[in-house]
C-alpha cells in the first residue's frame, strides 16, 4: 500500500496497513528538525518520518502597491495600513465603515484573479502524484477577510445592524477566492486529492459567533468550495480551530470529508467523542495535542496518546495522524520525533 493508497483507504473508512501521517510545522520547526536529523531538505524530512501527504502550493493573493504620499500601503482588499508608525495618523483605513451601503460595497474595487498562475502547483502535483496524497487550495479565510475589510468588532455589531453589507462583503470575497481556487484546480489537472480551506470559527470553549450567525453569513459561502471541489473530484478537508462541535453536523450535511485540525482540549472535541458521534461520516486530521502533551508530555506520554487514536481507529479507519495545530517551537523536538513512532497498532 503507497502512502496515497493509504490516505485515501483512511478517508474512506477502511483499514490500513498503517495509520497514515501528515506534518505541519513552523518553518523553524523543521529547519531545526532537519538540523537534528542531518537532512539536507524538508523532502527528506517528510521522508524519514513516513509522511503520507504532500501540500501543494496555492498563492492567491495580489501584489499590495504604495507606499502613497501619505505614507500607507493598500492590500487587494483595499485595506490601507502602515508599515511603520506616522505621527498622528491611523494604523489602518479600512474602505467600508458605518456609512456604507451595499450599493457602494457593489462599486468597491474589488480584485480579479485572472492573473494568478499557478504552473508552479501543477509542476508540484507531477511530482508528487499518484505515489502521495496531494491537498492544498487557496486557503480562502473569508470570515477573517471580511473582519480585517471593516474591523473585527464592527463585523460582529453590523451582523446585527447591517447585515446586507455584510453579506454583499463576504459574496464579493468569495467570488474572488471561488475563482482562484477554480483556477488552481484546473492547474492540477486531476491531480489533486485533497482540496483543503481554512477559517477559524471555533474557540476553546464554543463558536466565536452564534450558531445563528454563521448559518446567516457563512455556511452557504463555505459549501460554494465544498461544491466546486466535489465537481473536480476532491476530497475536502476544512480547517478551524476551537470548539466547532455545533456546526459538525451542517458541515457533514455540506459535503465535508475531513475535518482538520480536531483541537481535542477544546470544548466538546475530544477524538472518542466525535468518533462516535460523527466518525461514519468524517475523517479527522490531526488530534496530537499541541496545547498540552506535546509540549509539557513525556515522549512516552505522546506516544501513548497517539497509540490511543491508532486503537481507536485501526479497524474502521477516518484518521490522519497530525498534531492539533502546526508545530511551534515550544514543543521539544524529541516529542515531534515520538509522535510519528507510533503508526502501527
Amino acid at each position: 500500500m503507497n502512502p496515497r493508497e493509504r490516505v485515501l483507504q483512511a478517508i474512506n473508512h477502511r483499514k490500513t496497513d498503517r495509520i497514515p501521517a501528515n506534518f505541519q510545522a513552523q518553518a523553524e520547526v523543521t529547519e531545526s528538525l532537519k538540523h537534528l536529523l542531518g537532512l539536507k531538505d524538508s523532502e527528506e524530512l517528510l521522508q524519514s518520518l513516513a509522511i503520507d501527504l504532500r501540500r501543494i502550493s496555492a498563492p492567491y493573493t495580489l501584489p499590495e502597491t504604495g507606499p502613497d504620499s501619505d505614507g500607507y500601503y493598500t492590500n487587494m482588499w483595499g485595506v490601507r495600513y502602515q508599515k511603520e508608525n506616522i505621527d498622528g495618523k491611523p494604523s489602518i483605513i479600512y474602505p467600508f465603515d458605518e456609512n456604507t451601503t451595499e450599493d457602494e460595497v457593489e462599486n468597491h474595487p474589488w480584485p480579479n484573479a485572472e492573473n494568478l498562475d499557478y504552473a508552479a502547483s501543477q509542476q508540484e502535483c507531477h511530482k508528487y502524484h499518484p505515489y502521495y496524497a496531494t491537498y492544498g487550495a487557496p486557503w480562502s479565510p473569508f470570515f477573517h477577510e471580511t473582519g480585517w475589510l471593516v474591523g473585527q468588532e464592527n463585523l460582529f455589531l453590523w451582523m446585527h445592524t447591517k447585515p446586507g453589507v455584510v453579506t454583499r462583503i463576504v459574496e464579493h470575497i468569495v467570488d474572488y477566492e471561488l475563482k482562484a481556487t477554480e483556477k488552481f484546480l484546473d492547474a492540477c489537472q486531476g491531480m489533486l486529492d485533497i482540496a483543503y480551506f481554512g477559517n477559524d470559527f471555533g474557540t476553546q470553549r464554543g463558536l466565536v459567533i452564534s450558531p445563528e450567525h454563521w448559518l446567516r453569513f457563512f455556511r452557504q459561502p463555505l459549501k460554494r468550495f465544498f461544491d466546486l471541489a466535489h465537481d473536480f473530484g476532491c476530497k475536502v478537508m476544512f480547517h478551524s480551530c476551537g470548539s466547532v462541535r455545533s456546526i459538525i453536523p451542517w458541515l457533514i450535511e455540506d459535503g465535508l470529508d475531513i475535518l482538520d485540525p480536531v483541537q481535542t482540549s477544546a470544548a466538546g472535541m475530544t477524538l472518542p467523542s466525535l468518533l462516535t458521534d460523527f466518525g461514519e461520516k468524517l475523517c479527522f486530521h490531526g488530534g496530537v495535542s499541541t496545547q498540552t502533551t506535546l509540549p509539557f508530555g513525556t515522549r512516552e506520554q505522546v506516544r501513548n496518546e497517539v497509540r490511543s487514536f491508532v486503537n481507536l481507529t485501526w479497524e474502521k479507519g477516518g484518521y490522519i495522524l497530525c498534531g492539533s495545530q502546526e508545530l511551534i517551537r515550544d514543543i521539544p523536538l524529541e516529542n515531534i520525533l515520538a509522535m510519528y513512532d507510533v503508526k502501527l497498532r
